[in-house]
């Protein structure tokens, strides 16, 4: 084999990469960016429809290319991503459809078996969820197709902020991740009161009690949550994705309380993305500057009123007693003659006497 030669092991630039230098680089912001896309594939099936008639060939899809493709080609309605160089259907060096940029090659599923929603938010509720997992990008474009045709429409760029996605980085460089999104969509089953509440061979109770869903109808609008837990390879494509729900857990809701949900997340995004923006950190930094000139001002108009009540104070106490006091006479250093009708040892008592019955009213402003 070829030698190796210790004296390159220790040189400066060696020792400055450290173990940092030979790792893969960080792909958390590439993870959510394909957290994001997934969502927006399972709100829009049609796009695995187009992996299913992608031929495959040429170099891999890339989230950039795909966007930038998107981008161009956003008020061509007769265009359409996919297809070989220069075939009908296609452009250019189109990139792959959307799930080759999401997904690795190999990438796994699993995901229901259920073929009708009956069968899903009927019979299963009681015997459990029967699984079935997929391997490679048309294999499980099939089953997602087949998953979502249950949940006809459905909205899921609900994403549930906090907790937000959670990333963990293990060894090797990849990722395993959890979110939670509600799915929204409109309930196109109607069971039968004696199946939504079976019995037992005894007669006793079913062992999942009655819920919401009972009184559910066709043409309702229904949300249920799900949690996404799926890892990526280095480069943030998921090799793994497996929803995990409660098909006992389908509540109704209302369009217009959706509307305001999906305008409040939106204001939340608009917010973090203007947060971080420079002319935010330039408008904190006056704020905090007038924040401090205008307390910087306030004790100064606190100082002078304070001393304004003081002086009115000693006005009146001095009045009270017969001596006319010069307030000001304090300020200016110069010394006088007494005031008539007393001496000076009389003035000083009388300050004496009025700073103890009125310390503490000065001391409260």
């Amino acid at each position: 084999g070829q030698a190796i030669d210790a004296s390159t092991m220790m040189t400066p630039d060696a020792l400055a990469g450290g173990i940092g230098s030979r790792l893969p680089p960080d792909s958390a912001e590439t993870v959510h960016e394909m957290h994001l896309a997934l969502m927006y594939l399972l709100s829009n099936p049609q796009e695995f429809n187009k992996a299913l008639t992608f031929e495959v060939g040429g170099s891999g899809a890339s989230m950039q290319d795909w966007n930038a493709d998107f981008d161009d080609n956003a008020t061509d309605v007769s265009f359409q991503p996919g297809g070989p160089d220069g075939a009908a259907g296609g452009i250019m060096s189109a990139p792959p459809p959307l799930p080759y940029a999401v997904f690795s090659d190999d990438a796994e599923v699993v995901l229901p078996q259920a073929h009708t929603a009956n069968q899903l938010f009927g019979l299963e509720r009681e015997s459990g969820i029967e699984l079935e997992a997929a391997c490679g990008i048309q294999a499980l474009s099939q089953l997602f197709l087949r998953w979502l045709a249950l949940m006809p429409e459905g909205d899921h760029m609900n994403i549930i902020d906090p907790p937000g996605l959670t990333v963990m980085r293990i060894a090797g460089g990849r990722y395993r991740c959890t979110a939670a999104h509600r799915v929204v969509w409109t309930w196109n089953s109607e069971f039968p009161r004696l199946f939504t509440q079976p019995t037992t061979e005894d007669g006793s109770a079913p062992s999942s009690p009655a819920s919401a869903m009972d009184g559910l109808h066709m043409g309702d609008l229904v949300t249920m949550t799900i949690v996404d837990v799926f890892e990526t390879d280095t480069d943030g494509r998921l090799l793994s994705y497996c929803p995990t729900f409660d098909n006992r857990n389908i509540k109704k809701t209302m369009k217009t309380a959706e509307q305001l949900r999906k305008g409040g997340s939106k204001v939340v995004a608009v917010a973090k993305v203007v947060a971080k923006s420079d002319a935010a950190a330039r408008f904190n930094s006056a704020a905090i500057l007038v924040t401090r000139l205008s307390l910087k001002a306030a004790v100064q108009v606190k100082d002078s009123v304070v001393k304004r009540i003081d002086d009115e104070m000693q006005k009146a106490a001095a009045a009270k007693k017969g001596i006319p006091i010069d307030v000001n006479r304090g300020e200016s250093g110069s010394e006088g003659d007494s005031p008539a009708g007393g001496d000076k040892g009389t003035e000083e008592k009388s300050a004496e006497n009025f700073g103890e019955q009125d310390g503490g009213k000065l001391a409260s402003c």
